[in-house]
């Protein structure tokens, strides 16, 4: 029978093998947000995934997996809709942080986490919009801003509806998915740029991050 291991190895163990190893210090800020996710989806339903192991590869591991579909350039401005408890930018932050990053969440709830969990991890150049992106758009008049567009909660057509808008000229949007992207999902406004292809640990499934950009 296997033996369970501790959050700290798994989460060690598990990154490395998908090409992104975390230091020692990276390590330590991920148990803090794994310990607080599940503090506070005691009492809020941040996410339907509760179990150490489960949140560490579903959400930690799978989120990190950007950083090997993309090479985000140092002090990329990186947009991540629909972030609920913070996924995938927190990770990506926890990772690199160089990253300028922005969180759009409509959720109340999971926005007052998201400001609780950065403020306690100490992570700089964190804007967070509570709001949905149609208003965040609105709002902000972020037109151009953008090197990245990151999403694993939303369905893929709002990204591609308004990702050129957002981007800078040779900016790409970041899809997780468990499967690849049909080509007449992108039609003629968009191009495939590179398609990472991986299995979870443990058993928990084939993820893909689709990497696209604006056609030309």
């Amino acid at each position: 029978m296997e033996q369970p291991s501790s959050p700290s190895l798994l989460l060690q163990e598990s990154s490395a093998e998908i090409g992104v190893p975390l230091s020692t210090k990276q390590i330590q800020q991920f148990i803090v947000y794994l310990e607080q996710l599940q503090l506070w989806n005691q009492s809020f339903n941040l996410t339907s995934i509760t179990l150490h192991d489960e949140i560490i590869i579903k959400h930690f591991v799978d989120s990190l997996a950007a950083l090997r579909a993309e090479d985000i350039k140092v002090g990329a401005k990186l947009l991540d809709v629909g972030t609920g408890a913070g996924l995938p930018g927190i990770p990506l932050k926890i990772a690199r942080l160089d990253i300028n990053l922005t969180l759009v969440e409509p959720v109340a709830k999971k926005v007052s986490f998201l400001r609780f969990i950065i403020g306690l991890l100490r992570l700089e150049n964190v804007d967070i919009f509570d709001g949905t992106l149609e208003r965040f758009l609105s709002e902000r008049m972020p037109y151009g801003s953008f090197d990245y567009l990151a999403t694993r909660a939303l369905k893929h057509d709002l990204i591609l509806k308004y990702g050129q808008k957002l981007l800078r000229q040779g900016g790409k949007a970041i899809l997780y998915s468990s499967q690849q992207i049909p080509p007449s999902d992108l039609s003629s406004n968009w191009s495939l740029s590179c398609e990472h292809t991986f299995q979870l640990q443990k058993g928990y499934g084939h993820r893909v991050v689709s990497v696209v950009m604006p056609s030309v």
